[in-house]
């Protein structure tokens, strides 16, 4: 007979009282994971919805994906009109056979009238619901929504206006605005929020630049070249581009250039808390420049330092544009308010907008050329 020791003795002991505990907390895990599970074809996963304001109320529309055998998918579009938004979730289930589940959403869209009425109740009932992802995106039409979720490019690919503007986040000029950033902008002291703005061109919808809010109201629209400025002063602004123009010191009409944000970084300093008050803003960007004019050489070594100097003078000129552009809508993208409120233990919203239209800027860059697109 083998005899074990006392250090085996107790190790046995030890495999005995955990192993069944580790058995239970292992089922326990799998019981909960699967209480959560569904079956896709007993249910209709809403992947887009659109909002807008009709006669006697709200209309609201939802593109549903309904999956078929072997994973293919068919879509539904669906419309129902309700006295108010928190009524159309319930008349939209009485013409569905299956329940809804909200864990897919990735787009609302807002039409032009809805969103000016205000869209604050809307977000409310989104963050909400534990399903949906913070990551889900927003727009704002320039007609009703149901007319820009009727182009034949949507109602193909549910994701197509959401993965649109993700795009357009990651890879180009559009500021941030899933649904975490919105609710910060929205409940955040002394910042307004900012959607994008989307259009239709030839049959065919696009991001036509960001429509700003005070509040919680659609107010006015920048342009998709001043959405790249607004991205800049918000943070990083990689890949962005913008064309900027430029004359040789003889010519009379003006050429451009393209430029590309190889990134670039806002800095701002409160010069006074006011009323008014003062801000400082300092703008440093590594940029690319390609298809310039004949007559520029981006492999002279005096023409480089210049053309850095004239985007320096550029930059500077439209930032200041933008903020003006914002001063005299009342809008803040950009969160003075709140860039203020930080600097002072006696910061007020009402004080601070009645003298909003008073803030103080000024802009300096430091553009730095670190790719020429010449060989």
């Amino acid at each position: 007979m083998t005899m074990m020791n006392d250090e085996e003795s107790g190790n046995m002991e030890l495999m005995k009282t955990t192993f069944p505990t580790f058995i239970l907390i292992v089922l326990s895990a799998l019981m909960t994971a699967c209480g959560n599970q569904y079956i896709v074809n007993d249910i209709k996963l809403v992947q887009t919805v659109g909002y807008d304001i009709i006669q006697n109320g709200v209309q609201s529309a939802a593109i549903i994906a309904n999956y078929e055998e072997q994973g293919a998918k068919k879509l539904e579009f669906y419309v129902t009109n309700s006295d108010n938004m928190f009524d159309s979730i319930p008349r939209l289930k009485t013409k569905l056979d299956f329940p809804l589940e909200y864990g897919q959403l990735r787009l609302a869209l807002f039409g032009e009238t809805f969103a000016r009425k205000g869209i604050k109740a809307t977000i409310d009932s989104l963050i909400r619901n534990p399903k949906i992802s913070r990551r889900m995106q927003f727009g704002v039409a320039d007609r009703d929504a149901l007319n820009i979720l009727n182009i034949p490019q949507n109602k193909s690919d549910p994701y197509f206006l959401s993965d649109m503007i993700e795009q357009n986040y990651k890879k180009g000029n559009l500021p941030l605005t899933n649904l975490h950033v919105v609710n910060f902008n929205l409940y955040g002291k002394g910042r307004d929020l900012f959607l994008p703005y989307i259009t239709e061109e030839d049959r065919e919808v696009k991001i036509n630049g960001i429509a700003l809010f005070e509040g919680d109201k659609f107010k006015t629209t920048i342009s998709i070249r001043d959405a790249l400025l607004l991205k800049m002063l918000l943070g990083n602004s990689k890949f962005g581009s913008i064309t900027i123009p430029i004359k040789e010191s003889n010519q009379k009409q003006e050429d451009s250039f393209l430029m590309y944000s190889i990134g670039s970084k806002s800095k701002f300093k409160v010069i006074s808390i006011g009323p008014p008050a003062s801000v400082a803003i300092h703008l440093e960007l590594d940029a690319l420049v390609r298809d310039v004019p004949p007559w520029m050489d981006l492999t002279s070594k005096d023409q480089i330092p210049s053309l850095e100097k004239s985007m320096e003078a550029y930059f500077e000129k439209e930032i200041q544009k933008l903020v003006s552009f914002c001063k005299k809508n009342n809008v803040d993208p950009v969160g003075f308010g709140d860039l203020i409120r930080s600097r002072s233990n006696k910061w007020n919203a009402r004080e601070f907008q009645e003298h909003y239209g008073e803030l103080e800027t000024t802009v300096s860059a430091k553009v730095k050329i670190v790719q020429t697109g010449s060989s």
